[in-house]
């Protein structure tokens, strides 16, 4: 007898259209499917007239279901997995259960679908050829401490998940890490009706939250180390070329006026911070016109 198969099946994160028709297919021809919370998940099902068994399949009992799963593959029963949004075990249940299977010799089909992480990144204007995904942080203590201080010295794009009555203490504790200047963009309810995304720096976005009520589930993106001194390079570069292109249009001025060359570079020298090299030669520049 065949052995069945494991199907790993994203959900819609909020948009219920957003589920495909490959999924719908599979939900309904499996023998059972395994849900993080059957209320959640017969809602979904109910809509799209799948009447396959459920049984629920949660981090409390993940470990204990793991038997029970296997006996049914091994007799040729497929076995769809699910969570209450977007992909098994990204942050949800499954991995434990996918690594027993994957060791027992039972295959594994793995559908593309919906992912909040992904989604957010790519409307978030940041980096995205190179990024990391943290998910959830620990809740306090050592190991909390030791992401901050990961993220911190992070080369490349962060991507956290964070619940409503903690996203300010996350806000906050990024700020005390050093990372309010950081560029972050914060995606709430994506898909849902209220779907919005905050676009700003981590400061700004910790202001904001502590004046508007933090409601549903939350994306952080937030721009590396590498992007954030990149941007800082640039806005200084940009800063600078400002500077020079007003001081010598003052130059211009200051010499035709009558004011000798020395006076003018040492009063444009400490009015812009240009170095009075630079302008002693824009001054000849000047001259020679």
């Amino acid at each position: 007898m065949a052995r069945g198969k494991l199907y790993l099946v994203p959900v819609p994160i909020g948009n219920l259209k957003d589920i495909t028709y490959r999924a719908i297919e599979i939900l309904k021809s499996v023998d059972l499917i395994l849900a993080e919370d059957t209320r959640t998940s017969g809602l979904l099902l109910a809509e799209y007239g799948i009447k396959t068994p459920l049984l629920s399949y949660h981090q409390h009992n993940e470990q204990s279901r793991i038997e029970q799963i296997t006996t049914k593959l091994e007799l040729g029963e497929n076995v769809a997995l699910i969570s209450d949004a977007g992909m098994p075990c990204i942050s949800d249940p499954g991995s434990i259960i996918v690594k027993s299977l994957i060791a027992n010799n039972i295959e594994i089909v793995a559908l593309p679908g919906a992912n909040a992480a992904l989604t957010c990144l790519a409307a978030s204007g940041l980096n995205t050829d190179y990024f990391t995904f943290f998910g959830f942080l620990s809740a306090k203590g050592v190991e909390r401490s030791n992401q901050l201080e990961n993220i911190k010295n992070h080369e490349y794009t962060i991507i956290l998940y964070e619940a409503p009555h903690r996203i300010l203490k996350t806000l906050k504790d990024l700020i005390e890490q050093g990372l309010g200047k950081r560029r972050i963009v914060v995606g709430r309810e994506l898909t849902k009706k209220y779907e919005t995304y905050l676009r700003d720096t981590v400061e700004n976005a910790y202001h904001y939250y502590k004046q508007e009520n933090p409601r549903g589930e939350f994306v952080l993106v937030m721009e590396g180390q590498t992007e954030y001194l990149s941007g800082n390079k640039q806005v200084q570069a940009d800063f600078e070329a400002k500077a020079e292109q007003q001081a010598t249009a003052d130059l211009e001025q200051l010499l035709i006026g009558g004011m000798k060359t020395k006076s003018a570079v040492s009063y444009l020298s400490d009015k812009y911070e240009i170095n009075k090299n630079t302008l002693y030669q824009i001054a000849l520049e000047l001259k020679d016109k």
